[in-house]
């Protein structure tokens, strides 16, 4: 009989075509900058992201908020500040990092390393000192354990003197701990 389907005619249907994004203001924060293997920086560099070095800086990188990799091609004599400092090429200068610094296998630094945790990987070469008590605004940190660190020891102000020895103050450092 009647067949509806075959007479009702067939209607365009709207196609939805998306809209471009508006150009942002501000850049974004989730992203990384590079230095390729072919640039060589002289001076200091900052900024508001991650960077990752694969070429030559030669002066300061200070990237408190942000993650600083050195990439296994990458060459800096320069001091670094960051959040967490990673290395796996050649660093000379000091290495200061919020959270944590991590050395690869294939890192070699000649420098000082201050944060609170510190990576050395088999096969890395590092020259420095190591230093975990220090936050970054400067202050020092109290000992976990009163067992660690230095102590002097004093005698008593009156403490008798033995009979027949002349009592010296003592002066002993005792140094505990790894």
């Amino acid at each position: 009989m009647w067949k509806r389907e075959e007479e009702q005619p067939t209607r365009p249907t709207a196609v939805s075509v998306p809209r471009p994004e508006a150009p942002r203001a501000t850049p974004t924060r989730s992203g990384h900058a590079t230095i390729g293997p072919s640039i060589v920086i002289r001076g200091e560099v900052t900024g508001d992201e991650d960077l990752i070095i694969q070429g030559q800086v030669d002066g300061s990188v200070t990237l408190d908020a942000h993650a600083v990799t050195i990439g296994d091609g990458g060459r800096v004599k320069a001091g670094i500040r960051g959040r967490v400092i990673t290395v796996e090429g050649d660093v000379e200068g000091d290495l200061t990092a919020q959270e944590q610094i991590v050395l690869r296998g294939t890192a070699r630094v000649q420098g000082d390393l201050k944060a609170p945790r510190v990576v050395l990987e088999d096969g890395a070469t590092f020259r420095g000192l190591v230093d975990m008590g220090v936050s970054m605004d400067g202050k020092k940190e109290a000992p976990k354990d009163a067992s660690k660190g230095v102590t002097e020891s004093k005698p008593a102000a009156d403490a008798p003197a033995r009979a027949g020895v002349e009592s010296k103050p003592k002066r002993d450092a005792l140094v505990t701990g790894a």
